[in-house]
């Protein structure tokens, strides 16, 4: 709180670019540098290291690539909804029913203040994912053979393309990773402001996960499943396409919401 108090207490020019940069900086900040986004980035190492620790002895035989891929598909697969929520998407409820946010916005506009949260969220959603992934790339790559012999060759990254390099792939997925992670921290975000209940920014993306995975898949629309953005391999009829529309849906009902009723209720 000392953080904010000491921008509240500055200089102003009118809440105008300046505010707002100073602002964004600090919403970056505190997103980032936080016990929330510490206590995100321990329950994703502790996932990965509680999923590949048993799969140790066989590392050698894997190689890198494998064994980076059973990482990324273990614990922190089903968790990391919830996960990029935990350093930021209870922000908004939590300032809203204390107060501070009609106090920020004597100061800075309700647009600004609205981006300055939406971006900072999403940041620490993405990032709290991905640290803990490039950590296990730099690992295995390190100690283990990028690729072993397979007469079927290397996972592909769509079942309807070819397999790309195996760097690039590991790359591509800690990239979507990022993506997936600021958009379900964007989902909880949207969940705070609808609700002004910070606990439901963690509950609602989680809940959506496990629902649409289990509707999609009662259905016959298997390469619709939300883990499908997490790994679009998961599903052989899942094309970059049918990934970018879930993304693209997601993103707009999420934006819909959070801007609709954030103006609502502070209006």
């Amino acid at each position: 709180m000392a953080s904010k108090n000491s921008w509240l207490s500055g200089s102003f020019v009118d809440g105008g670019e300046r505010d707002m940069r100073r602002y964004l900086v600090l919403e970056i900040k505190r997103s980032i540098l936080s016990y929330p986004f510490l206590i995100g980035l321990l329950i994703a190492m502790a996932g990965i290291a509680a999923w590949t620790l048993p799969k140790l002895q066989f590392a050698s035989e894997m190689g890198a690539l494998r064994l980076f891929l059973w990482l990324h598909d273990g614990y922190i697969s089903l968790l990391a909804p919830v996960i990029a929520t935990i350093p930021f998407a209870q922000s908004y409820a939590i300032e809203r029913n204390s107060g501070f946010s009609r106090f920020v916005m004597q100061r800075l506009s309700l647009a600004r203040y609205q981006t300055a949260k939406l971006v900072s969220n999403a940041l620490a959603g993405g990032l709290v994912l991905v640290i803990p992934l490039v950590g296990a790339l730099i690992w295995v790559t390190a100690k283990y053979p990028m690729t072993v012999p397979d007469p079927n060759g290397n996972p592909p990254f769509f079942r309807n393309l070819d397999p790309p390099d195996p760097l690039v792939h590991m790359g591509l997925l800690i990239g979507l990773a990022f993506l997936f992670g600021a958009t379900y921290a964007t989902v909880g975000l949207a969940a705070s402001v609808l609700f002004r209940n910070p606990y439901y920014a963690n509950v609602i993306p989680f809940a959506i996960y496990i629902i649409l995975g289990f509707l999609f898949g009662l259905f016959g629309l298997g390469y619709l499943e939300p883990s499908v953005m997490w790994r679009p391999s998961n599903n052989t009829f899942a094309t970059p396409a049918t990934v970018a529309l879930q993304y693209l849906v997601v993103w707009s009902i999420s934006l819909f919401v959070y801007i609709r009723f954030f103006r609502a209720k502070e209006e």
